[in-house]
């Protein structure tokens, strides 16, 4: 609606509209004359060049006039100096300028709301014009708006006398805003993340502190070639050893992500973009992560990367952004999305720069939590259900503290708790605050029925208002509860307790119901019959319980019972056999769950003891009722994953004393073991009774023997032991040999439980294996692989090989198993060269023609 001439008039009295000098008799009906003030600005040099500051030179309009010459651009300007914070301004010529052919802006009639100064005029006469200073030369005209005023603060702001264009100051902030979007950009979430996409979504109707954001694309590109290549190995190597490397491999992704640097092109936008937004030094500003797979409706991933704060320049924006893409590639971000099975080596994280409030008052609110969920005593917990204040208003409970949150949210502070329906009953709540709570609960009640779903809101409240800093759908109630207030540090023992209604196994589920399922049966009936059997346990765990000395202390003292000294951590199917010293539990644990000093979030993990021992042991019942047994003093999980090889022992009749004449054909070797024969024969025959065909498998450690596992057996149940060669698997096969040298890789890859004689998960991505499969399937013909061991991982290649050879390896170990299943021959014999073999029932004979190769 535009302002009429005596609405101009009574704005301007009333201070509303600033005209200076101001002469009554320029009022017009619904305009204002200006006049044309005495400078004039041309460019010296064509062309121009929006990149740059263009030269210029200073003309004076004499008192007898200065005549334009048409084609020519002149900058002018304005005597009067106008603008308005309550109304926006537009300009033209007025229509007796119009006439003379004379144009007074070329593109650019609209001011903006905030603006005051001299105004600029862009004058273009079509003729050769003579023109006065002091003519009026045009008409101001004003507009009321419509909606938040948001007023003017740019470089052209409080103007004396003809601007030159000032685009070159703009050039970089153009596409520094382009490339780091703010809170009014149409950002994708799959760039911006779900965090700062929310912000986005809602800054316009809530009160969102300005940010804009660094994309994750930024942080791809900031990745060089090596980075990305150590990376990608790395976490290949993770997925396909199932995190038997973990340690090993997270140092290598570590190492690298530290060498991660903002490219320098980049670093000066980013420049650009903060001076830009933010009055630095001054502001104080929050540097946030925003992962890509945070704050979904199904997972909050919270608190595993990192955020900085109290951020005053742009050298410190610049490291806490690197700051934050490293975290990506820690310890508790690579356990989080490995125990989730993201193995993805590319960064999946974005960044936000956000104001930092100076806050009063700051918390967080939920929606849809059960009344008295803070639990007996808490302020406010009373049975207020959403119903209970009217009109089916959503409940609203909020923690808070004094100043800010950061403590709170990392659970390191203790807050007041209150709810919705207490601060609407008249003195409940503490009255310094009580305004800015309730804005707060009307505030989120409002982003709860945007959003549809129950919400957590982090929020702040300074002198000028309640502000949001961030929403997120409420994810627990999905699966349960996922925090806990108090120390939580629950051990059960993993074969013989029952879980309790209350412990929630998360990640861990699928890994416990195996343990449970297949070892828990046989754990207990080797302790019935008085074997002995490693210990066990499932753990659920907060930070608070982690880091109570006397959790700790019984936690500790649990674990040192006996004498072995190492055990195993399983966090999930795709994050397992951790081995790790006991008295680096706590603090592994920790580390690997961002399980901080007072956090609430909790964990569940499987701990078990790792037994290494003088001798790895796997044995077997014979069909003719006698026990073969290999073992290695390399370890069982060497000997079962083929990574070793064994000796051999047989015990003929079990019916009689393993010593007795004639009864044991065994090497030196095996002495250590001939104690427990007896043992062992029996036990193996009770499983092989409730059973079936099995191996077992045992570890003898300080001279106790340990009962660890089993195998159920499938296929041709023969196993031959003859002089010099082992027949692991018996037929007939014949192809071209090929020699696999590629023994690291290969051990690497079987000790890990990617592998295994009841699941298998898929390792053919890793690009080392990949190569081996490519020269297995280059042959016209099935080969016969030659490696030196009976690696698990040869399993891969079951489909596209004839047979196998090994220098030396075990009968009874996985492979072996999976080959009878097969019927695939395989045999290990040492000494075996040439170029083509064929295998017979524990044979290879091998002859030097040359290989069929495609």
């Amino acid at each position: 609606m535009i302002l009429t001439g005596n609405e101009i008039e009574r704005e301007y009295r009333n201070g509303r509209i600033t005209i200076d000098p101001f002469i009554p008799e320029q009022v017009n009906p619904n305009s204002y004359n200006f006049r044309l003030g005495k400078t004039l600005r041309v460019y010296k040099d064509l062309p121009l060049d929006a990149r740059r500051a263009n030269e210029f030179e200073e003309l004076t309009i004499p008192d007898d006039g200065y005549v334009l010459e048409p084609g020519r651009l002149y900058l002018a300007h304005t005597i009067e100096v106008l603008g308005s914070e309550h109304y926006a301004p537009t300009f033209a010529a007025r229509s007796s300028v119009a006439r003379l052919g004379l144009f007074i802006n070329l593109s650019a009639s609209l001011g903006d709301i905030g603006y005051t100064g001299q105004w600029t005029l862009q004058l273009y006469s079509m003729n050769r014009v003579r023109v006065y200073p002091g003519i009026n030369v045009g008409q101001m005209m004003w507009w009321r708006p419509q909606g938040k005023v948001l007023l003017y603060d740019g470089k052209y702001q409080g103007s004396v006398g003809p601007r030159s264009s000032d685009i070159h100051v703009d050039f970089e902030k153009q596409f520094a805003r382009q490339r780091f979007p703010g809170l009014g950009a149409s950002g994708d979430w799959a760039e911006v993340g779900p965090k700062f996409g929310q912000l986005a979504a809602v800054h316009l109707d809530f009160p969102v502190p300005a940010a804009f954001c660094v994309p994750a694309a930024e942080f791809t590109a900031a990745l060089d070639e090596r980075q990305a290549a150590e990376l990608k190995n790395a976490f290949t190597d993770v997925r396909a050893t199932v995190g038997a490397f973990f340690t090993e491999s997270l140092a290598r992704i570590t190492d690298t992500a530290r060498g991660i640097r903002i490219p320098e092109t980049t670093r000066s936008l980013l420049r650009t973009r903060l001076q830009d937004m933010f009055s630095l030094p001054g502001d104080l500003l929050a540097v946030r992560s925003s992962g890509l797979d945070e704050d979904g409706e199904n997972t909050s991933l919270a608190g595993i990367h990192h955020s900085v704060l109290h951020v005053d320049s742009a050298d410190a924006a610049l490291e806490a952004i690197e700051r934050c893409w490293q975290s990506h590639y820690e310890a508790p971000a690579v356990a989080a999305r490995v125990r989730s099975g993201d193995f993805d080596a590319m960064p999946r994280l974005a960044v936000f720069v956000q104001r930092m409030i100076k806050p009063d008052l700051a918390g967080v609110a939920f929606t849809g939590l059960d009344s008295g969920a803070h639990g007996p005593g808490t302020p406010g917990s009373g049975a207020h259900g959403s119903g209970a204040h009217g009109s089916g208003a959503h409940e609203v409970t909020l923690e808070y503290v004094e100043g800010l949150a950061d403590e709170l949210v990392a659970g390191t502070a203790d807050p007041v708790c209150v709810d919705s329906g207490s601060l609407e009953s008249p003195g409940a709540a503490p009255a310094p605050h009580l305004d800015a709570l309730r804005q707060v609960v009307t505030m989120v009640r409002g982003l709860r029925e945007r959003a549809g779903h129950e919400i957590d809101v982090e929020w702040a409240a300074d002198p000028e208002g309640v502000h949001l800093i961030q929403v997120r759908p409420v994810t627990a109630r999905r699966s349960g509860p996922t925090t806990d207030d108090k120390p939580v540090l629950n051990v059960l023992r993993l074969y013989f307790d029952e879980l309790t209604d209350d412990f929630e196994l998360g990640a861990v589920a699928a890994v416990y119901s195996g343990y449970a399922a297949k070892r828990g049966p046989a754990h207990r009936l080797a302790h019935e019959s008085g074997v002995t059997v490693g210990r066990g346990w499932v753990v659920r765990f907060n930070g608070r319980g982690l880091h109570d000395a006397d959790c700790a202390a019984s936690f500790a003292a649990l674990l040192a019972e006996g004498h072995i000294r190492e055990c195993v951590l399983d966090f999930g199917e795709t994050l397992r056999q951790i081995v790790v010293p006991k008295e680096d539990v706590v603090a592994r644990l920790a580390g690997l769950t961002g399980a901080e000093t007072d956090s609430t979030a909790l964990h569940s993990v499987v701990v078990r003891d790792f037994v290494r021992g003088r001798l790895g042991v796997i044995s077997r019942r014979t069909a003719e009722g006698g026990l073969v047994v290999e073992y290695t003093d390399e370890g069982l999980m060497a000997l079962n994953r083929g990574t070793a090889g064994g000796d051999t022992l047989l015990v003929a009749d079990t019916t009689r004393p393993s010593t007795a004449e004639g009864n044991l054909t065994a090497a030196d070797s095996a002495r250590p073991l001939v104690p427990h024969l007896d043992g062992m024969a029996r036990f193996t025959l009770a499983m092989y009774e409730r059973y079936g065909d099995l191996t077992l498998e045992w570890v003898l450690d300080q001279d106790q023997l340990f009962f660890v596992d089993y195998s159920l057996l499938g296929g041709d149940t023969a196993v031959t032991v003859s002089q010099g060669e082992v027949c692991i698997s018996g037929g007939h096969a014949e192809g071209p040999l090929l020699r696999l040298d590629d023994d690291e890789l290969l051990r690497r890859l079987s000790i890990g439980p990617a592998v295994s004689i009841d699941k298998s998960q898929d390792v053919s991505e890793h690009e080392g294996l990949a190569d081996i499969a490519d020269r297995v399937r280059a042959f016209s013909e099935k080969p016969i692989i030659h490696a030196a061991r009976p690696y698990a991982v040869l399993s891969v290649l079951l489909d596209d090989v004839a047979g196998f050879v090994f220098d030396k390896g075990s009968a009874l170990g996985h492979l072996a198993i999976l080959l009878r299943e097969a019927r695939i021959p395989a045999v290990s014999a040492a000494d075996v060269h040439g170029t083509r073999a064929v295998i017979t029932d524990g044979t290879v004979a091998t002859t030097h023609d040359a290989p069929k190769e495609q």
